[in-house]
C-alpha cells in the first residue's frame, strides 16, 4: 500500500504547530505581568538611587507610595510579589514567572486542604511558593531541598497568621460597630424623649426622624473614626518576613 507521504506531511505541520502554539502560550499568557514587574523593578532601582528620602521611609510607607502610582493595580493583583520588591529589595523575574506558571497549573483544580477555607489557603501557598523562588533565585550555591521547603513552610505559617490576625481584628471593629450603633440609637431616643418632656421638640413626626437619621450618621461616623484609629493603634501590624535587608542593598536577580 503506497504511503501518503502528502497527508504525512500536513499531519506532522499541524502537530509542530500545536506544539510549538502549546510551548507559546505560556510566554504570550504572562508577558503583561512580566513586564509590569520588570518596569516596576526598574522604577523602584531608579527611585532609591535618586531620592534618599525614600530609602528612609517605613515599610508601610513605601508600599502607599507604590498604592498610588500606576503599579496599583498590580500590587492588587501580585503583593507579595510587590511587598518584597517594595520592602526588601528583592526581585527574580525567573522566579516570577515560575510562580505565574504554578498559579496557572492550580486553575480549576479543587483545593487539597482541610483549612477553614481551602480556597483562601491556596492562595497563601501560592504566595509561599514565590517566596520559595525567590529565596532559591538569590543563592549563589548549591542548597539542599530540605532547606528550601523550611522557607516555604515558614512563609505559609507567617501568613496564615497574618491573615487570621487580620479577619479577627475584623471581626473585632465589626462587632464593637455593632454596639457602637445601638448604643447611639438609644442615646438619640433618650435625647428626643427628653425634648419632647420638656416641650423642645416642636418638629413633626417626619422631620424628626430625618433629623434622628442625620444624627445618627453623624455620630457614628465620627466614633467609628475614633474606634477605628484607636484599633488601629492598639494591634500590632506584622511585619513582612524578612530575607535580607530592604531597600538600603538592593540585591541583583531580576
Amino acid at each position: 500500500m503506497p504511503i501518503d507521504r502528502r497527508g504525512q506531511d500536513k499531519r506532522n505541520s499541524r502537530i509542530k504547530y500545536l506544539t510549538e502554539k502549546k510551548m507559546a502560550q505560556p510566554a504570550d499568557t504572562f508577558e503583561a505581568p512580566l513586564k509590569k514587574a520588570s518596569d516596576m523593578w526598574d522604577d523602584l532601582r531608579k527611585r532609591v538611587n535618586e531620592d534618599p528620602k525614600f530609602v528612609e521611609l517605613s515599610d508601610n510607607e513605601k508600599i502607599k507610595v507604590y498604592q498610588n502610582t500606576e503599579y496599583k493595580d498590580f500590587y492588587i493583583s501580585h503583593p507579595i510579589v510587590c511587598r518584597y520588591m517594595v520592602c526588601m529589595g528583592q526581585f527574580s523575574g525567573k522566579a516570577f514567572k515560575r510562580y505565574l506558571l504554578q498559579c496557572k497549573s492550580m486553575e480549576g483544580k479543587k483545593p487539597n486542604s482541610n483549612a477553614e477555607n481551602p480556597s483562601e489557603d491556596q492562595w497563601i501557598q501560592r504566595q509561599a511558593d514565590y517566596i520559595k523562588y525567590l529565596w532559591e533565585s538569590y543563592q549563589r550555591q548549591h542548597f539542599s531541598q530540605s532547606d528550601a521547603q523550611e522557607i516555604w513552610q515558614n512563609a505559609y505559617q507567617n501568613l496564615s497568621k497574618e491573615f487570621k490576625d487580620f479577619k479577627d481584628m475584623h471581626k473585632n471593629i465589626e462587632e464593637k460597630l455593632k454596639v457602637e450603633d445601638k448604643s447611639n440609637k438609644a442615646e438619640l431616643v433618650k435625647e428626643m424623649l427628653k425634648r419632647i418632656s420638656n416641650e423642645e421638640q416642636t418638629l413633626d413626626d417626619r422631620t424628626t426622624m430625618n433629623l434622628i437619621e442625620k444624627l445618627k450618621e453623624q455620630v457614628m461616623e465620627q466614633r467609628r473614626k475614633k474606634l477605628i484609629d484607636q484599633i488601629n493603634a492598639d494591634v500590632e501590624l506584622i511585619p513582612p518576613t524578612r530575607i535580607a535587608q530592604g531597600c538600603k542593598k538592593m540585591l541583583k536577580p531580576a
